[in-house]
């Protein structure tokens, strides 16, 4: 990536969070510690945003509350092949008529692309997978939850207990996240892992998302432990130990492969 967009890029993240941590924005931009910090020492000299301690600070804070995790418009353009490909396996699981509960996510935005003008009562927490459902008609029943519009992540979140979602029965949650490991299926902000959470109760079997990156992602914030998740959609990038640890740790989830590729766990084809 070259300096000038980078720079343009950690401004444009600084003012949307008020603050970032260093560490963030090098996940991020895919480069080294040393350079984000000659770039944020550049762009503070420049006025262009105020350099902290661990990171940087918007010139003008913004006052609401900033989600941690990837941006969903950088998220989208990570691993497409990958995730479009865990899209259409997820796809052929759904049938015309099913309850379908989708979160948040640029994985599961793809799978709602392939929805579109189904016949199917779909709840979601992303405004941007309800539009995509909602434009073709004859289509979707959808429901979204009360709350709060993020549109970093394009997500409504809510900090209440009682925000719609708990009078939805889905037969099956397609679930993306931030890293799924020995623990589960994690995210990195507390508030985004509440309202999966949420979502994992309102569910007869859950769907994990997950291109093989995020096999290799952790986090603290548990939204779903592992004896929770019926079906893994992964990618053929995801490593035999991986695909080892997820055999020992719960032999019942079954892993599918976008490209026909990983070893199917459990008993099921």
């Amino acid at each position: 990536m070259l300096e000038r967009e980078r720079h343009r890029l950690i401004v444009k993240l600084t003012n949307e969070r008020s603050i970032i941590a260093l560490s963030d924005l090098v996940d991020m931009l895919d480069a080294s510690e040393a350079t984000i910090r000659r770039d944020i020492a550049a762009l503070d000299r420049n006025g262009e945003l105020r350099r902290v301690r661990g990171g940087a600070e918007a010139l003008r804070p913004r006052h609401q509350h900033q989600l941690a995790g990837v941006p969903f418009a950088m998220s989208r353009d990570v691993n497409v092949a990958q995730k479009e490909a865990i899209a259409r396996e997820a796809a052929t699981l759904i049938e015309d008529g099913m309850s379908v509960i989708l979160n948040a996510g640029s994985t599961t935005f793809e799978l709602a692309r392939l929805l579109r003008g189904r016949s199917l009562d779909v709840l979601t927490n992303s405004f941007s997978i309800a539009g995509e459902l909602l434009s073709v008609r004859p289509g979707c029943r959808v429901t979204i939850p009360s709350g709060t519009v993020y549109p970093e992540h394009n997500i409504i979140l809510s900090s209440f207990e009682h925000d719609g979602t708990e009078s939805f029965a889905g037969e099956v949650l397609f679930m993306s996240c931030y890293g799924l490991g020995r623990a589960g299926a994690t995210e990195m902000d507390p508030l985004i892992a509440r309202a999966a959470q949420k979502l994992v109760r309102r569910a007869e079997r859950v769907v994990v998302l997950a291109d093989s990156s995020k096999l290799r992602m952790r986090s603290s914030m548990l939204v779903a432990p592992l004896a929770d998740i019926d079906i893994v959609i992964t990618d053929s990038g995801a490593g035999e130990a991986e695909i080892t640890l997820l055999r020992n740790l719960c032999p019942d989830v079954r892993v599918m492969a976008a490209d026909g590729k990983v070893p199917t766990i459990g008993s099921a084809s």
